[in-house]
């Protein structure tokens, strides 16, 4: 007697079922207007109850594959015409994602979609005729959603029906006025990664969530002291690393109207003089001048520093290294803090392919999907409830699900209370300062000014 299956055991033989009878639909096993065995004969085929037959068929007649007539049977419908969708994402997408290999995937399920990609480094644009080439989904990570809500351009977004099987942070992340716009799909802390290998040699414990910045660079000069590598390094221009350090001062900006409050003596300003004081400490840190994340990875591949600070996503140039790494808590400063990005998918208000367009966002955050993500690559899937795959193409470093205990500590760019527009304004004044163009005096004197005077031209835009 067969025992009854999981309700995940049930809903994966539901969507085996579902997808064998749309990829035999979609290659002529079944030509339209033809009908498929009876429910008695698929129950048969695929080991299931007739009441379970009916309810993947349901699926396929929500997708318009199939025509239920009473008393008939199940005919499939006139073939579908072709539809192409556009999806707009960033260059880093189809590394994070593997995402030609979910796309093939999900061509063989929806047969008469086509999904091409566009490119875009900043946040899309969209206007109300849905055509020019614009794209019909869009790959957002929290950061550009805030832009579109702080410019109140996320209205150019369909509103979705959040996924209850993502981390509710996630979800959160792309909401607005309690309507959400973005399903959640991968997401990543910022961590420590170190070189397992030169902390063996050196004698010395693996770093651990206990540790402060002090325990770093301490560990890190001992790192340094073979001449041929570095303690510590990272991108210090990315903007999910400098403002690591004022979040971890556990303060936010705080504003009178639109004029930016003094941050003399506060914690924020501490943090300022932390990543200032790491990155000139030439004992630990090279004076490399990197141009972006990659950069400080290849740096740690090659075996010339001994620890970086990357997301899991990051964590994917690693593939087929054969680097002994692994992972740990950020060091902190008055408690344990790290930066948390997070990457979904929206619909353009505006596309004129609505329904393709749904069906490729809901496959992103599909069970199946987001199973094929944490096999193919080592991104975090949003879905909270994932099985460790029994063959993953990547082997992890044992500390991955090491983002699980630290989600307490997770904060969003959001939490400093300042607006995504001033974000480059605010590096811009951190660069002199990192430089020494710029005292602390004169850092808090620029700030007050040059925040102030943007808020207020943004108030009035």
């Amino acid at each position: 007697m067969k025992a009854k299956p999981t309700n995940k055991q049930f809903q994966l033989e539901l969507e085996h079922m579902a997808n064998e009878l749309r990829e035999e639909i979609g290659n002529g096993t079944f030509p339209a207007n033809s009908f498929l065995p009876s429910e008695s004969a698929l129950a048969k085929r695929f080991q299931l109850s007739n009441k379970s037959i009916r309810k993947g068929i349901e699926k396929l007649v929500e997708e318009g594959l199939i025509v239920k007539i009473p008393r008939v049977g199940n005919r499939v419908n006139v073939q579908r015409p072709s539809v192409t969708l556009t999806l707009a994402c960033s260059y880093s997408i189809e590394r994070d994602f593997q995402l030609r290999r979910l796309l093939d995937d999900f061509h063989q399920q929806y047969p008469w979609i086509r999904v091409t990609t566009v490119q875009y480094s900043d946040t899309p644009q969209f206007s109300e005729d849905g055509g020019n080439g614009q794209a019909d989904v869009i790959a957002l990570d929290s950061t550009q959603f805030q832009q579109l809500t702080e410019e109140n351009r996320h209205s150019m977004l369909e509103p979705l029906t959040g996924s209850e099987e993502a981390f509710p942070f996630l979800n959160e992340a792309f909401r607005k006025d309690g309507r959400q716009y973005v399903l959640p799909a991968i997401f990543s802390p910022i961590v420590l990664c170190y070189n397992r290998s030169h902390f063996k040699e050196c004698g010395l414990p693996e770093p651990h969530g206990g540790w402060t910045w002090d325990d770093l660079a301490q560990n890190a000069v001992k790192l340094s002291e073979n001449g041929n590598r570095f303690g510590f390094c990272f991108h210090i221009l990315s903007e999910n690393r400098w403002p690591l350090f004022l979040l971890q001062s556990g303060e936010r900006f705080q504003w009178d109207g639109a004029v930016l409050r003094d941050l003399r003596h506060s914690r924020l300003l501490e943090g300022m003089k932390l990543g200032k004081q790491i990155i000139h400490n030439r004992d630990i840190f090279p004076l490399y001048l990197s141009e972006n994340n990659n950069d400080i990875n290849r740096l740690f591949m090659e075996g010339k520093v001994s620890m970086v600070l990357i997301s899991y996503m990051g964590l994917n140039d690693f593939r087929d290294t054969g680097l002994d790494y692994d992972l740990s808590p950020l060091p902190y400063m008055h408690e344990p803090r790290t930066l948390v990005v997070a990457i979904g998918f929206g619909m353009n208000k505006y596309t004129r392919n609505k329904e393709e367009a749904r069906l490729l966002i809901d496959y992103f955050a599909s069970r199946r999907t987001q199973e094929i993500i944490r096999r193919i690559t080592l991104s975090l899937p949003a879905m909270q409830q994932i099985e460790e795959p029994a063959e993953p193409e990547l082997q992890p470093p044992s500390r991955y699900g090491m983002y699980r205990e630290i989600i307490s500590s997770y904060r969003m760019h959001s939490e400093l209370n300042l607006p995504w527009a001033l974000n480059q304004v605010l590096a811009g004044q951190l660069k002199a300062y990192w430089a020494d163009l710029l005292d602390e005096e004169k850092l808090c004197d620029s700030l007050i000014e040059k925040l102030s005077v943007r808020e207020t031209e943004r108030a009035h835009s």
